[in-house]
C-alpha cells in the first residue's frame, strides 16, 4: 500500500533501543522511513492507526515477554493490516516459528549482528512478494468506480461516411 511520500514505511519493533536505533538508521539512509515501537503495546498502538500507511514490520524475536510472532500476529489480525509483511530479527538462529511463517506468509529472518546489504536485499524482498503485490493490484482496481460499459462511446457522433453496422474483411 503505497503511502503519499512514495517512500514504504516500516515499524520497527526492538526493546533494545540501540539496535533500534541503528536498524532505523540504516533504514532511514537507505530511503525508508520507520517507526519505532519499543514494546507490545507501542507496536499495537502504532498499527492501530488506520490513517498511518505502513508497508513492513521489522521485528525481533523476543520483545519483553512477547515473541515477535505474537506481535506480528496480533497486528495482522487487524482488518486493514492482514496483508501487512513481517520480517524478523534476532541474536539466535532462525525458530520453527519463523519457518512456519515463512512456509506460510514468506516471512524473512536475519541474525543481528547484520549486513546492512543483506538487511536492505530481504526488506526489498518482503516489500515485493507476489501475494502482497496481487493483494495491491485488487485493492486497487477495487477502490475504481466502475463506468458503465462503453459509456464513453454512446455519444460519439461518427461521420456518415463511416457505416458503424458492418465491416468489409
Amino acid at each position: 500500500m503505497p503511502n503519499s511520500t512514495l517512500q514504504p514505511t516500516i515499524l520497527v519493533v526492538d526493546a533494545d533501543e540501540v539496535a533500534c536505533q541503528y536498524a532505523c538508521a540504516a533504514l532511514q539512509a537507505n530511503g525508508y522511513r520507520t517507526i519505532a515501537a519499543a514494546d507490545i503495546a507501542a507496536a499495537i498502538w502504532t498499527a492501530s492507526d488506520n490513517d498511518l500507511v505502513l508497508d513492513l514490520i521489522l521485528c525481533d524475536l523476543k520483545v519483553d515477554q512477547q515473541t515477535g510472532a505474537d506481535i506480528v500476529n496480533a497486528i495482522q489480525r487487524m482488518p486493514f493490516r492482514q496483508d501487512l509483511p513481517a520480517m524478523f530479527m534476532s541474536q539466535h538462529q532462525v525458530t520453527d516459528v519463523v519457518l512456519k511463517r515463512h512456509a506460510r506468509r514468506g516471512a524473512y529472518h536475519i541474525k543481528k549482528p547484520y549486513d546492512l546489504e543483506l538487511l536492505m536485499d530481504l526488506v526489498d524482498r518482503s516489500l515485493w512478494m507476489p501475494h502482497l503485490v496481487n493483494s495491491h493490484i485488487e485493492k486497487h482496481h477495487a477502490s475504481q468506480p466502475l463506468a458503465a460499459p462503453h459509456a464513453a462511446f454512446s455519444s460519439v457522433q461518427y461521420p456518415s461516411s463511416i457505416n458503424t453496422t458492418s465491416f468489409v474483411n
